[in-house]
């Protein structure tokens, strides 16, 4: 059949591309078929132990009957040799081969990072990278966002990783935004289909339907509400409060809903690959190019490219540094080039593209952001609504911040009402914007992080390290110049001196005497002479605590 012959020609261009190999490889030295074997193997370590004759299939080494190569393998530690039952012949035993690496336990980016925090003293990048597939990009982002330590070895031009430890990260002022050039606008078509249907003669009788049965309703709601009695009223009024509450909890519960769908449809409009943010204060004053931040949970850079392409496209100059903190800004010839992204008191650039992760956080932090505005909008500036708001960073906790809302919520003054259905509104207003104020993406990704402190702040330092005294005599020369001590006043006040005899407060010391038990006097011979009674009157002047010398005792 047709089938059966289109097999027969594939079975034969394979036989014919594994003899092609095999003639190719035939003449070569056995260490370079080594080579070519350990190679293979490496790229295809997470397959684990392989067939010889799958290995002869893809590089035409045939190991059984190559046998040096086969004992050259058998001895190399970068190769794991198992003996398995041949699948053609389970009686038979044949060698499997697998590549051995260093680090052979590692296998994903945790036990990568595992393992570099076990190596107190660094490991060679080389000793990492034949790891596991992908092991390079997992190790880019380690050094991206700061995880790791990497430093360049000048002399094996390699690059040595070190535990970094616990990280301190900072925020930064100014919240982040998605820019409205990534996303597509409806507005337009809104506008659009809300004139056509306002202009149509069949919207203009409806809408003259509509107020004609509005004024008949409202009349006869007049005429319905002098009919009433005070019992009627009493009841219509409990039960529109009732009312009340129920659309309140259907509004609390359809929030988050409404959330998540508003979310979606943004992230829906976003139709390029967003690599900068909009920020409302000047993130050049915090950060510069080359530096890490975060934002939305993932790590960057912030981008210091000159030209399209990958980070190893870009020349020496403009490739950001190893360490996530710089200490000088990058060459002034990048500036001269040019930068393809903006760097400035509104743009956030980045090296990479957000990805879709990182969109809904930031997103959510913003709806979350626009939600609070919403129900504290009639709180006083300041306090825990205002840190909560505010553009610039704080290191409040967020949880007391958020339980603080309650207190200064109700200190607002409102008109007094008679259902008290705007009290009550305004109490489950207190408690959603609570619940909305501990979700953690409000936190978290409202603002962009750092490792360190800001570039004004350590720049302020570095400026002022020189005026710091380095002894006690400095000290006390600049407190003169500032006058801040007396032209006569010592540097070092003189010690106290510590009495005894008084307590903790200064009082004196109440003494207490106490008499040994079964005390008796040895020398009853002196009784009723002049020397006992003499070492009597001692003995009680020394039970009120007096000095007797000696006391003849």
């Amino acid at each position: 059949t047709a089938t059966s012959s289109d097999d027969d020609d594939d079975d034969d261009d394979d036989n014919n591309g594994n003899n092609h190999l095999a003639e190719m490889v035939a003449n070569k030295p056995d260490l370079e078929k080594q080579f070519i074997v350990i190679h293979f193997l490496q790229a295809h370590r997470s397959a684990g132990y392989l067939a010889p004759s799958f290995i002869y299939e893809k590089t035409g080494v045939d190991l059984q009957e190559s046998v040096a190569v086969a004992e050259m393998l058998r001895h190399n530690p970068k190769i794991r040799v198992e003996l398995v039952p041949d699948p053609e012949n389970p009686s038979l035993l044949i060698d499997t081969y697998a590549y051995q690496a260093k680090y052979n336990h590692v296998r994903d980016n945790k036990t990568l990072l595992a393992q570099i925090n076990r190596c107190k003293n660094g490991v060679p990048m080389r000793d990492l990278e034949d790891s596991y597939d992908g092991v390079e990009v997992d190790l880019a982002a380690l050094i991206t966002a700061g995880d790791v330590v990497a430093v360049n070895n000048t002399e094996d031009k390699d690059k040595i990783i070190f535990p970094r430890g616990e990280a301190f990260l900072v925020e930064l002022d100014g919240l982040v935004q998605i820019p409205e050039n990534f996303m597509r606008s409806n507005k337009s078509s809104k506008s659009k289909s809300a004139t056509a249907s306002s202009s149509s003669p069949s919207s203009k009788k409806e809408s003259k339907n509509g107020k004609k049965k509005e004024k008949d309703g409202k009349a006869d709601d007049d005429d319905k509400k002098e009919k009433l009695t005070d019992e009627e009223k009493d009841g219509k009024d409990e039960k529109s409060s009732k009312e009340d509450k129920a659309d309140a909890n259907k509004n609390n519960n359809g929030d988050k809903d409404d959330v998540t769908g508003t979310i979606q449809e943004d992230l829906s409009k976003i139709t390029h690959d967003v690599v900068w943010l909009d920020v409302d204060l000047d993130p050049q004053t915090q950060v510069r190019r080359g530096e890490a931040i975060q934002v939305g949970g993932q790590w960057f850079r912030v981008s210091s490219a000159v030209k399209d392409g990958k980070l190893s496209d870009q020349p020496a100059r403009a490739q950001a540094p190893l360490s996530v903190v710089s200490l000088a800004d990058l060459s002034k010839r990048n500036e001269a080039d040019g930068y393809i992204r903006p760097f400035s008191d509104r743009d956030l650039p980045i090296d990479d593209k957000l990805s879709k992760v990182a969109l809904s956080n930031v997103l959510k932090a913003n709806k979350t952001r626009e939600f609070l505005h919403q129900k504290l909008g009639h709180v006083r500036s300041g306090g825990p609504a205002g840190q909560l708001l505010n553009s610039h960073a704080h290191a409040a906790n967020p949880s007391v911040l958020a339980q603080s809302l309650g207190s200064v919520t109700t200190k607002a003054r409102k008109r007094p009402n008679k259902a008290g259905t705007a009290n009550q509104q305004s109490k489950v207003d207190i408690e959603r914007a609570k619940e909305a104020a501990l979700d953690p993406n409000f936190h978290l990704y409202s603002h962009a992080r750092r490792h360190g402190c800001t570039r004004d702040i350590r720049e302020l330092y570095l400026a002022t390290r020189k005026l710091i005294p380095k002894s006690d005599a400095d000290v006390h020369k600049m407190l003169h110049e500032h006058k801040l001590v007396h032209p006569g006043e010592q540097l070092r006040r003189p010690r106290l001196k510590r009495k005894t005899n008084v307590d903790g407060q200064g009082k004196p010391k109440k003494r207490r005497y106490y008499e040994r038990k079964n005390q008796r006097m040895t020398n009853l011979h002196l009784v009723g002479t002049e020397t006992g009674a003499i070492l009597q009157r001692a003995y009680e002047k020394q039970k009120q605590g007096e000095q007797v010398g000696d006391g003849g005792m």
